[in-house]
């Protein structure tokens, strides 16, 4: 993890032509040295005539009693989790849950990852080799592969042991080092590992080998990047404004929303992706709550939310109904059916300000809600109404991942801890 430098502090510098000038307050001559005379007092004196005494048992029973309504805040959390993973000492930004082992991995703050058990938060591996917060950490598709980035450029990837029994259960097999990461995520269908850099380049690598493709920069961080429905195109987003369509093959510019285009989001300070499940179509959405929307042969249409956004969410393709869900952080969930680009249902929020940080939906019509305040809404998307509420952590929820095969969710938290949750029956 990086350290920050505190500022020098200024030399002072002598000037011989000052030391000992006399300095002449309204003529009054020097004082004698009977006059220098001064009035013995004790500490405690001191601090009596100047109205100081209880000033610091003041301030600390004020702190006393911020920290006593803190922990009364937090030990009032119900905590909905069955396993609670304590091992790291700073907040948790990455996580995954492998296909096949009953099996998480975290990374954090305090530049470690891990990997642990689910049924019992047992660790089974530490990663200690980064330098820096580790943001990304990910199983690929089939469980094979382990990967970890850190906010440096600094990646991993592990083979993992076939037999979850055996010691070590990981074993490295590839490193790099790129520029500052923005982002990272396995292909869907391979093991191909992709990132986006602060510089705007994208890798493409093919594991285990190392074989790398690069996407070509615009100088400007690529802020966001997701596949397409048929995993062979990256639909990709610049802090410049500029979005692309790119084929991963070829490594050729599909199509592209150049900054002076009608429908241009112009220069942005936050923006996701997303791409439909089911067909070519791509949407790509600002903090200023401006939401475009894109087919392989450019954009078609643009919409303005009274909100901004923070995160966003295709339904699956199974669903009869063609949504998506837009996130804010004032905590509020716009649902727009993008067949007719018209809002359909809105959701919010049972604690007043708890902005939304992700979603993700776990059925045809159930959507969940991972907040600031740290609750796990889940909404049914048809009538924006919530379902149910799992609440454990006491500050931000930066991610989480749903296993559907065992209707588990594991969730990382600021609060420097993971948990695993069992869904509740989602009665659709």
């Amino acid at each position: 993890m990086r350290e920050n430098t505190p500022p020098h502090r200024p030399d002072f510098e002598d000037d011989d032509d000052d030391i000992g000038e006399e300095i002449d307050l309204d003529g009054d001559p020097p004082l004698d040295d009977d006059e220098l005379e001064m009035e013995e007092v004790t500490l405690a004196e001191l601090e009596a005539r100047l109205g100081l005494n209880g000033f610091d048992d003041e301030m600390d029973n004020e702190g006393a009693e911020d920290d006593a309504e803190d922990r009364e805040r937090i030990a009032a959390i119900r905590d909905d989790a069955v396993v609670t993973f304590r091992k790291h000492t700073a907040p948790v930004f990455g996580c995954n849950l492998h296909p096949r082992f009953d099996w998480a991995v975290t990374g954090s703050e305090d530049d470690r990852a891990y990997v642990w058990d689910t049924k019992n938060g047992d660790v089974l591996f530490e990663i200690a080799e980064h330098k820096d917060t580790i943001t990304e950490a990910h199983f690929s598709h089939d469980g094979s592969y382990l990967a970890t980035g850190d906010l440096s450029g600094e990646l991993f990837v592990y083979k993992v042991c076939e037999q979850p029994d055996e010691r070590p259960i990981l074993s490295k097999v590839w490193e790099y080092s790129m520029s500052d990461m923005a982002w990272l995520f396995w292909h869907r269908g391979a093991n191909v590992l992709l990132a986006g850099s602060d510089s705007g380049e994208v890798y493409v690598w093919r594991i285990p080998s190392g074989e790398c493709k690069i996407l070509p920069g615009q100088s400007s961080r690529c802020a966001a990047g997701e596949l397409s429905h048929d995993g062979k195109k990256l639909f990709t987003v610049y802090m410049n404004g500029v979005v692309k369509l790119w084929d991963l093959k070829s490594c050729q510019v599909l199509m592209e929303v150049g900054e002076e285009h009608p429908l241009g989001l112009g220069e942005i300070t936050h923006a996701v992706v997303a791409c439909d499940t089911d067909s070519p179509l791509y949407l790509c959405a600002e903090g200023n709550g401006k939401l475009l929307f894109c087919t392989n042969n450019g954009p078609v249409n643009v919409v303005k939310s009274e909100h901004g956004i923070e995160c966003i969410e295709f339904a699956p393709a199974t669903s009869d109904l063609k949504l998506v869900a837009c996130g804010s952080l004032d905590g509020q969930i716009s649902i727009w059916d993008y067949a007719k680009y018209s809002l359909r249902s809105v959701c919010e929020s049972p604690a007043p300000n708890d902005g939304i940080l992700r979603l993700k939906w776990i059925s045809d019509f159930t959507l969940l809600a991972a907040t600031v305040q740290g609750n796990i809404n889940a909404y049914d998307a048809r009538s924006g109404a919530l379902k149910f509420t799992l609440t454990g952590h006491h500050y931000h929820v930066y991610e989480f991942v749903y296993k559907p095969q065992e209707n588990v969710l594991l969730t990382v938290s600021e609060d420097n801890t993971a948990k695993i949750f069992n869904m509740p029956p989602l009665d659709e």
